[in-house]
């Protein structure tokens, strides 16, 4: 077999990091499952753009905003997975202030480009529009789930920022595929 995709080590419950084992039922496989879970779902919001250049910004399309997301996510693993297992985070690349403000950047210049929102707003409209809130409600768990193993290992702030961010980054992004597609938001009537 050319590529191993399986070992048949884990078959016991536990990982193998580094010559160090944990239980697969620690929490740091719960956040590093939430991770992946994320940034695979994000996978499938770009397969579901027609084109690169879709629903494209003054200077980045939604294809590249989130490639942007999903390499930031790998950053974000292997933080977490150097904390959990003890290892020094000194040999990665960390997420950092440049990468939020970039988000940050973003979340504004889709707000100048969409109507003011004045009541919560039923996730759904377009395709994407929809697989975006989806999106949304995962990265807010992917948080909690952070927070919580943060307050045992160490996180950088920026990495919880970030998460925060995203969060705030995929709803504009929802808000606004819905928008340039012409989709009507709709607002709860709590009837």
């Amino acid at each position: 077999m050319k590529t191993n995709f399986y070992t048949g080590r884990g078959d016991g419950g536990k990982s193998l990091f580094g010559g160090k084992r944990l239980p697969k039922s620690s929490q740091l496989f719960d956040v590093l499952g939430d991770l992946d879970e994320l940034n695979s779902w994000l996978g499938f919001c770009r397969s579901g753009l027609c084109k690169k250049n879709d629903f494209k910004l003054k200077k980045v399309s939604l294809d590249d905003i989130l490639i942007f997301i999903e390499e930031s996510m790998f950053m974000l693993q292997a933080e977490v997975a150097s904390s959990g297992f003890g290892y020094s985070v000194k040999n990665f690349k960390r997420l950092d202030g440049e990468k939020i403000k970039y988000m940050e950047d973003l979340i504004v210049e889709i707000d100048d480009m969409i109507p003011p929102i004045r009541s919560f707003v039923i996730p759904g409209g377009s395709d994407i529009g929809a697989r975006l809130d989806f999106g949304r409600a995962i990265s807010r768990r992917v948080e909690r789930s952070l927070i919580k193993f943060s307050e045992k290992k160490k996180i950088s702030g920026e990495s919880v920022a970030f998460m925060n961010r995203l969060s705030s980054l995929l709803f504009a992004l929802a808000r606004y595929v819905n928008y340039k597609a012409g989709i009507k938001e709709t607002n709860p009537q709590y009837r």
